[in-house]
């Protein structure tokens, strides 16, 4: 969910979870949400740097679906900002299935394509000024639709993928290496910057974060099929080339 200043409504909720990462299973129990951060932390482990576990650090506690507990009171509704992004749609699924009781209207960037050409459909990449735009487009959210994306919440918390994409309004389970040749192809057989790499391949149809593109980096790395010069500094500015 993305804070908008100055619209006058009760509160705002920003959504801290990565939720196309990482597994689903009982995120409304302790062992769960630990099993998950487990997982988070160790696709991240092998960065090597501490401002990666000091950032993942800061959201441990709000693992999972925390952030949407409570639910709104009976005389709020909630307004969800979203687009093509899969963690912004899995956000939108996951609000359905724990906000049964709540209105729920929906500004779905989508809608600003045209207007905003160069931007990408994701939440993010839109000011707050544009965001304030979707409000008198935003629409309330049919009570079948909801159904339809609890439901499938719902599934997607009994199955064992760790990494989902958004595709054809649909939520899927892929395989982890589901950015391996992306990334390869974006490898030069010169050293480039490992961020500007990530950039790349978050440009294309499926943007995920740019630590697990790092993780899976270093993974080829280990594979032989990058070479990495790690940064002291940062992780964000570590070297890759194609071997």
């Amino acid at each position: 969910m993305q804070a908008v200043e100055g619209l006058g409504i009760y509160r705002f909720l920003r959504f801290a979870d990565n939720l196309s990462q990482g597994p689903l299973r009982a995120l409304e129990t302790t062992e769960g949400r630990q099993q998950r951060f487990a997982h988070l932390l160790q696709s991240t482990s092998t960065n090597d740097r501490p401002e990666v576990r000091q950032y993942l650090l800061q959201y441990q506690d709000r693992m999972g679906l925390v952030d949407l507990f409570p639910a709104p009171a009976p005389d709020e509704s909630a307004l969800v900002w979203f687009g093509d992004m899969a963690d912004e749609q899995l956000m939108l699924r996951a609000v359905c299935a724990s906000w049964p009781d709540t209105d729920i209207y929906l500004a779905d960037v989508r809608r600003l394509a045209q207007q905003f050409e160069a931007h990408k459909n994701y939440v993010p990449c839109f000011p707050s000024d544009v965001l304030r735009e979707l409000l008198p487009l935003a629409t309330p959210l049919p009570e079948l639709q909801r159904q339809s994306w609890a439901h499938e919440w719902h599934t997607l918390t009994t199955q064992e993928h760790l990494l989902r994409i958004y595709e054809d309004d649909r939520i899927l389970g892929v395989r982890e290496d589901f950015y391996d040749e992306d990334l390869l192809s974006a490898c030069k057989p010169y050293f480039q910057n490992q961020a500007r790499i990530a950039g790349e391949v978050q440009q294309g149809t499926h943007p995920v974060g740019d630590l697990y593109l790092f993780y899976r980096l270093k993974l080829m790395a280990d594979q032989g099929r990058v070479e990495i010069e790690t940064n002291p500094d940062s992780t964000w500015h570590s070297l890759v080339r194609r071997l």
